[in-house]
């Protein structure tokens, strides 16, 4: 069966290639949806934990200054939570930040930073509520250095996740379509190409899956190629990048940003992630190869009793 299996593609050799490449390029594209999806995701979530108000004041601001100006905006019906940060807090958050540049460490220390106060709101309707009051307090406290509002950082990422969302829930079914009929046409044209020999074995008494099973191999074979080839379009970029951007400033910026994320995962070349999108490429070429093929010979190979 195997035999067969290659023979048939070696047969319809440029339809075979141009079946793998297309499927690599749905599977490439259908996967950049599905990883911009999760990011936006991860990203929503990093931000609402997140202060969505943060007041910094100055540096020679009392504690007792700062809590009074906490209690006095501290109200249960808009807010969820205050955070204090002191100035050894926020050097030691800096350090966290920045650990993958040391120079950056060694220029700052705890007096140039300021105190602050991060704000949650219970809501976004809250939101702008805590917004409006702490723009009352700032024009009557002299303390009060900087405000910084995250409500338009949360609805941008709201925005492009429901975009996303919309894009991925439109496009990847249809690449899947595409991926189908493509296996559906290849295995049904090689159906067509050896009909005279499919017709000889059934004659002479193979079995019905010994005739079958070939093309069923044919159009798995189609899927896990373009799902390898995928992966790897997608990793050697990704790979090179890392690579040659290290000790960058876009390096330690995309880092951050993924471990913020908690998508830790693919931000250095990892075995779980390599093999996690490799399998999951095999299986996802594995079904449309066999659901495409067994669909073709349902339509094109019509066995009759010997």
């Amino acid at each position: 069966m195997f035999k067969a299996t290659k023979r048939n593609i070696k047969r319809n050799g440029f339809l075979s290639v141009s079946t793998v490449f297309v499927i690599m390029i749905i599977f490439t594209i259908s996967t950049i949806f599905v990883a911009g999806a999760i990011i936006a995701r991860q990203g929503i979530q990093f931000y609402e934990k997140k202060a969505q108000v943060m007041i910094f004041f100055n540096r020679e601001t009392s504690e007792e200054e700062i809590f009074e100006f906490k209690d006095k905006i501290n109200n249960p019906e808009y807010v969820e939570s205050i955070e204090y940060v002191s100035q050894e807090e926020a050097f030691e958050l800096y350090k966290e930040d920045f650990k993958d540049d040391p120079d950056l460490i060694d220029t700052i220390t705890a007096d140039v930073l300021p105190p602050s106060l991060g704000i949650r709101a219970k809501s976004i309707e809250s939101l702008s509520a805590v917004i409006e009051q702490v723009n009352d307090e700032k024009e009557r406290n002299p303390y009060i250095d900087e405000i910084w509002y995250f409500e338009d950082v949360l609805d941008t990422m709201r925005a492009i996740s429901t975009s996303v969302n919309y894009a991925v829930a439109v496009t990847v079914p249809i690449l899947a379509i595409v991926a189908f009929t493509l296996v559906v046409i290849t295995v049904g044209f090689n159906v067509t190409l050896h009909k005279d020999e499919i017709e000889i074995m059934h004659l002479v008494g193979s079995d019905d899956s010994y005739i079958k099973w070939p093309f069923r191999f044919e159009g798995m074979f189609y899927g896990i190629l373009g799902g390898i080839l995928s992966t790897a379009l997608i990793l050697t970029p990704w790979l090179i990048f890392l690579n040659y951007t290290q000790n960058s400033d876009m390096y330690i910026f995309v880092q951050q940003t993924l471990r913020d994320f908690g998508l830790e995962i693919i931000s250095y070349p990892n075995v779980i992630f390599i093999g996690g999108l490799l399998g999951a490429n095999i299986l996802a070429g594995i079904f449309i190869g066999f659901i495409g093929s067994t669909i073709a010979l349902k339509r094109h190979l019509k066995l009759k009793k010997a």
